[in-house]
């Protein structure tokens, strides 16, 4: 079954470039905020209208974030123990720039009253800006016409824009327009999921500054615990030939600037309006002056100036991102929505990264996780390399405090990575689900070695990387132990997994495989720099106070580590006692008590054979070199049959694996349910946030999966199985200083080195020669 028989009636239309909305749908107004949501990385705005919201027929918030910027509350236990974090971070709601209000002879412009004539509302990826058309009619019978535009720009980190164009269809009389920087913002309230809301009050903006001056809008705020300074500024400019009266004025955490003027039927009047966030820990005059700037900067570019950037920059981005489905239109539509979605989210200055919602809402309360090096950088390393460095050098910055938190859980040396933060801090109240899932470190460390191995960055391994790595193999040393009861093997236990509806147990297989890889890494890491780098071995030796001692155990507790494997299931057992615990009952669970955690106790899932995601199944992706295919079919079936999607990381992992082991039509279906799943809602709660490892995992199905792309051994090979329902598949990759082009097709496949004197890769196991503009076909 194709993605088109599936569904005939898509919310948002189908073209390959935009993302369309025909009707105005109040009903569906929160899940359509993330879904129009712009950002550059940096600044992030929900799509909601710039007249506000009324609450009397919409749903949903209004919703400015900035990434890395946060404010701390305190985690309240009813019983608290030794070493849980005190401190909560939550990503905060910034002032809102985006209002604009609109009155014609007194009649406010609002969609819920009066008659919309036309409406239409377009988010086009291959340029960066969302645009909404309208013509409407108020109450007394006055029609307009609107056109507004909204960009973030991207290669001006603080810089968004707004050209709203107003045009009078059948009058003439009095128009006023408000323009307004507003601080009076909160977060929502915590509710009865985890997975959304905060425990902040909403007042934790203190507002220090603002004014109302020709030269711009300023309102300046600090966070009142984490004392993170936020300035929001603004500057208007006409475009047309009207020569409004302007009165500019400040109020309680706001400042507005007022345009009145008559408006002539037919005569079109245009207002920019420039927007600058600055924020950081620096004082608020800082803030204040480098806004200011910026501001200026682009006042002075112009419009155009700043759509035009937007464009070139996304322009070089498709030209080594972009995925091309020819077949599919609604997988292509959502892929390229995916892509364009987790570029407007990620960080990519190295102070900042990626939060499991983006910059589109507030689940997760803007908090980083796993998701970025084992989802996240494999998206962008093949393409933008750049990024997944900037996003490592992150983990890098805050090595620290992840030293701080090791010494905290009674590790005597090395880093324990958190769970869930902003700022490095561990702030997950829940530690079963949190800081018990140790495999973070050796995730972070897989993605190092993927990075390096990719774009043979040894500066990096040198000035970041080798430091993390030998941390985190410390870290493993001191938590594992040679068991007696396993015939000497190194065992780790009271670890969580991938897998949330497990929790606490011992010798979780996933985690024992990767901090095999971690340890292994770091040995192998510590012998290249010793005899490539001895000077810079040397030092790092001296500043971590390693000893030559202690990288023979790496080696040691990586060649004796302890796999769980059922012989009388030929399987890998999650953990040490996964098959002893009775199956879930699905058949008497019914749908609407899905997911799982929001309807039964913590204790009585981890009591039964339930999986929330990919746990064991994950593993066969990312180590599936150590499986042989008859060993992932077995594993593959068993955990299917226990898990449950519950996660939005789960989708994607079950389709590269069932693409690997030759179930195409389950890939296929896998598929459809991670690159649509926020289009389409599939999950219920795309209006807290989109799934950015999820929109990442839509990438690795089709390279890792469609495509079979692996990178092993300073190769990369590729094992296709095209979809029935596509006619082609091309992509582009970065390896190791050359660019292919891979385009797949039912008949064959085209290898084509784009940059780069020749390169050697692997079809179907048998190696190819390429050299730089003679494509290579492979008949089947």
């Amino acid at each position: 079954m194709t993605s088109n028989e599936k569904s005939t009636d898509f919310l948002y239309g189908l073209n390959e470039w935009e993302i369309v909305e025909k009707s105005f749908r109040p009903d569906k107004n929160d899940h359509h905020e993330t879904v129009f949501a712009i950002g550059n990385g940096f600044i992030g705005m929900r799509g909601s209208y710039e007249e506000g919201l009324d609450k009397r027929g919409y749903k949903g918030f209004e919703g400015t974030f900035l990434n890395g910027i946060y404010e701390n509350g305190v985690i309240r236990y009813g019983e608290i123990g030794y070493g849980y974090p005190e401190r909560s971070q939550t990503m905060i709601n910034v002032a809102n720039s985006k209002s604009i209000k609109l009155f014609l002879d007194g009649e406010t412009f609002d969609m819920l009253s009066g008659e919309l004539l036309e409406y239409r509302r377009t988010l086009n990826m291959k340029e960066g800006f969302l645009r909404r058309n309208v013509i409407w009619r108020s109450p007394k019978g006055k029609e307009i016409k609107l056109e507004i535009e909204r960009i973030a720009c991207f290669s001006r980190k603080s810089i968004a824009a707004i050209r709203y164009c107003l045009i009078p269809l059948n009058f003439e009389g009095k128009v006023k327009l408000i323009s307004e920087l507003d601080g009076n913002v909160g977060n929502s309230a915590s509710e009865n999921d985890p997975r959304v809301g905060s425990g902040l009050e909403n007042d934790v903006l203190e507002t220090v500054i603002t004014a109302a001056e020709e030269e711009f809008s300023a309102l300046v705020q600090v966070t009142k615990r984490s004392r993170l300074a936020v300035a929001c500024l603004s500057k208007e400019q006409e475009e047309e030939g009207y020569c409004p009266q302007i009165v500019r004025g400040t109020g309680n955490s706001h400042v507005e600037t007022v345009y009145d003027f008559v408006a002539e039927k037919g005569k079109p009047f245009s207002l920019i309006k420039y927007i600058a966030y600055h924020a950081g820990c620096f004082p608020q005059e800082t803030a204040l002056g480098e806004a200011a700037e910026q501001l200026e900067n682009a006042e002075r570019a112009g419009y155009a100036v700043l759509k035009e950037e937007n464009r070139l920059f996304l322009e070089a981005f498709w030209q080594k991102a972009d995925i091309e489905i020819n077949g599919d239109l609604p997988l292509q539509q959502a892929v390229r929505f995916n892509l364009f979605h987790l570029l407007q989210s990620v960080g990519r200055d190295g102070k900042t990264n990626i939060c499991a919602k983006g910059l589109t809402g507030e689940g997760y309360e803007g908090h980083y996780f796993w998701d970025t090096e084992m989802y996240v950088v494999p998206a962008f390393l093949y393409s933008c390399p750049d990024i997944s460095r900037k996003l490592l050098e992150y983990r890098y910055h805050t090595l620290d405090k992840a030293r701080e938190r090791a010494r905290q859980m009674a590790h005597s040396k090395g880093a324990l990575f958190p769970w869930r933060t902003i700022d490095g801090e561990e702030c997950s109240g829940y530690y079963p689900a949190s800081t018990a899932q140790y495999h973070i470190n050796a995730d972070i460390t897989y993605a190092i070695k993927n990075y390096v191995e990719a774009t043979n960055d040894l500066g990096f391994l040198k000035a970041y990387g080798a430091e993390i790595v030998f941390e985190t193999a410390r870290l493993w040393r001191d938590l594992g132990f040679f068991s007696e009861e396993k015939d000497g093997q190194f065992c780790i236990h009271c670890v969580t997994g991938p897998d949330e509806y497990t929790a606490i147990i011992n010798n979780n297989c996933y985690t024992n495989l990767m901090a095999r890889e971690n340890l292994r890494y770091a040995w192998e890491t510590a012998q290249w720099l010793e005899r490539e780098e001895n000077r810079c071995y040397g030092e790092l030796k001296a500043r971590l106070g390693l000893e030559a001692g202690e990288i023979t155990e790496w080696k040691e507790a990586a060649d004796r580590m302890y796999i769980p494997y059922s012989q009388k299931h030929g399987i890998h057992p999650q953990d040490d006692c996964f098959l002893e615990k009775k199956v879930w009952d699905f058949e008497a669970t019914p749908p609407e008590h899905y997911p799982l955690l929001l309807h039964y106790h913590p204790l009585v899932i981890y009591r039964h054979q339930v999986c929330k995601q990919a746990d064991v199944v994950l593993a066969l992706f990312v180590l599936g070199h150590l499986f042989d295919k008859e060993t992932k079919k077995r594993n593959f079936d068993y955990y299917e049959k226990v898990t449950t999607h519950d996660s939005s990381l789960s989708a994607c992992i079950f389709s590269i694996v069932a693409n690997d082991i030759g179930y195409c039509d389950k890939a296929y279906d896998y598929f459809i349910k991670t690159a649509r799943m926020d289009l389409e809602d599939y999950h219920g709660n795309t209006n807290h946030g989109i799934h950015t490892a999820n929109m990442a995992g839509s990438w690795m199905c089709i390279v890792n999966g469609f495509a079979g792309m692996r990178a092993l051994n300073g190769k990369l090979s590729f094992a296709p199985s095209l979809p029935k329902a596509w006619e082609k598949l091309s992509f582009k990759l970065s390896y190791r200083g050359c660019r292919v082009k891979v385009a797949i097709s039912r008949r064959n496949a085209v290898y084509e080195l784009l940059e780069g004197e020749c390169m050697t890769l692997l079809h179907r196991g048998e190696e190819i020669q390429l050299s730089k503009d003679q494509p290579v076909t492979v008949e089947w």
